[in-house]
């Protein structure tokens, strides 16, 4: 698709006519993601990067394509590309079981990754990603370590056919408030007053949206925002957290 998109744009400029290039858009944004990944962890040899890649790589090309059967190559590159997006700003990150662990402040951080397929499924995600998270947290070793549930709203409310048309200045902010707003929406379907009964030590629902954000037909961006809901008991836990990772 990078190909492809190089030799149009060298014919536009030669001032040929401009031509139809299936899953354009959506095929360059999965590049940007596929090259965040790749900054982050070209050179590492774990087998658990392997193992994502491998899924990561599986699936129909096309995004329109996939339903939930096929849904694991995406979801697994839903887990990559936010372990790199927070290692290459930074962040102390290792990929494994659950899906991914960071270290902030001199604590382990265990993250556990959903991108539900539906709007109705959403909730479901997050109760089981807690119920996972909870129980690595009762496992030797992990008494002080902390959780956090990731959950991706890409696929439900992208549909994997959206794209942002703004300008340079509007367009984060437009999408921070969309994800702001769709959290608002869904405060009693996906029981957010419920995050705090979480096991003590989950300190956080994160809730993430990625979408492809045109600049005037000029430029692509991979715009994705981040959202952190309390969750659990752990005050100090969640102020850490947001500290750490408020920046980002």
């Amino acid at each position: 698709m990078v190909r492809k998109a190089r030799t149009e744009r060298e014919k536009v400029e030669r001032g040929g006519p401009r031509s139809v290039i299936d899953n354009y858009v959506h095929g360059l944004f999965e590049a940007m993601e596929a090259l965040e990944v790749f900054r982050a962890f070209s050179g590492e040899r774990a087998p658990a990067l392997k193992e994502k890649l491998e899924r990561a790589l599986s699936g129909p090309i096309a995004p329109p394509d996939e339903q939930p059967k096929n849904s694991t190559g995406r979801n697994a590159m839903f887990e990559l590309f936010l372990a790199a997006y927070w290692k290459n700003r930074g962040v102390p990150v290792e990929l494994g079981e659950p899906d991914v662990l960071i270290r902030l402040g001199g604590i382990s951080f265990l993250v556990e990754c959903k991108r539900p397929f539906y709007e109705s499924s959403v909730w479901p995600n997050i109760e089981d990603a807690a119920r996972q998270l909870g129980k690595e947290l009762d496992k030797p070793g992990n008494e002080d370590a902390r959780g956090i549930v990731a959950i991706s709203l890409s696929r439900v409310f992208t549909q994997n056919d959206l794209v942002c048309f703004a300008s340079e200045d509007e367009g984060r902010p437009f999408i921070t408030q969309e994800l702001l707003a769709i959290v608002a929406r869904h405060h009693e379907a996906w029981r957010i007053k419920q995050f705090l009964k979480f096991n003590a030590r989950i300190v956080a629902v994160m809730f993430h949206l990625a979408v492809p954000w045109d600049i005037g037909g000029e430029r692509l961006v991979h715009a994705a925002r981040s959202h952190f809901v309390q969750a659990g008991q752990d005050r100090e836990g969640w102020r850490l957290l947001l500290k750490e990772m408020g920046s980002l």
